[in-house]
């Protein structure tokens, strides 16, 4: 079996801070709302997506090995900002470095992948679209939620960019036990 769509890995964002980020999107009105709450690690920006037609099970092992010395990590939004010349709003992660460390891992291995014009930014949308200069402040002024949450999920998904539609195709909870000191990852 392969994809049937260009399809993205994915670190999904934990309850309760996924119901809440959901509710601001919703808020918004955007088409962001129709998608997972979750910090893109590959596909969205540093590299493209997984292109279509590429094995289901190949990716399965590529995750299962890449992802078996990967501990579950803490994170927390800092901010919320828009990327340059446009109404795309995002929260912000508060600490990168797992997000980095992880999006080279992806990088270097077998998952095919194509190509961005965008250098990677960790980032979890909250509104896309069109807005005036009134909207895009509504939602850069917006309280969002600073507390901690753990990231322990790690998802691929297929991407209908015509429909704004997901299909979860593969999904890896993170097992590794966490190096005393470290901040997993």
């Amino acid at each position: 079996m392969t994809t049937r769509l260009p399809s993205y890995i994915v670190a999904d964002i934990p309850e309760p801070i996924r119901s809440k980020i959901q509710a601001m999107r919703e808020s918004f009105g955007t088409p962001t709302a129709l998608l997972p709450v979750e910090i893109t690690l590959l596909g969205s920006s540093g590299v493209g997506p997984i292109p279509a037609g590429t094995s289901i099970q190949a990716i399965q092992e590529q995750i299962d090995l890449l992802f078996a010395p990967i501990a579950p990590w803490n994170a927390s939004f800092a901010e919320i900002r828009a990327f340059p010349n446009t109404a795309i709003a995002y929260l912000s992660p508060s600490d990168r470095d797992c997000f980095d460390r992880i999006h080279a891992i992806l990088r270097g291995s077998a998952i095919p992948y194509t190509e961005s014009a965008f250098p990677f930014n960790p980032h979890c949308s909250l509104r896309s679209g069109a807005a005036t200069p009134q909207e895009l402040s509504r939602v850069l002024e917006h309280s969002f939620p600073v507390e901690p949450f753990r990231i322990d999920t790690i998802s691929v998904y297929d991407f209908d960019s015509s429909a704004i539609h997901c299909d979860l195709i593969y999904q890896r909870q993170l097992t590794a036990e966490q190096v005393s000191g470290g901040n997993g990852g």
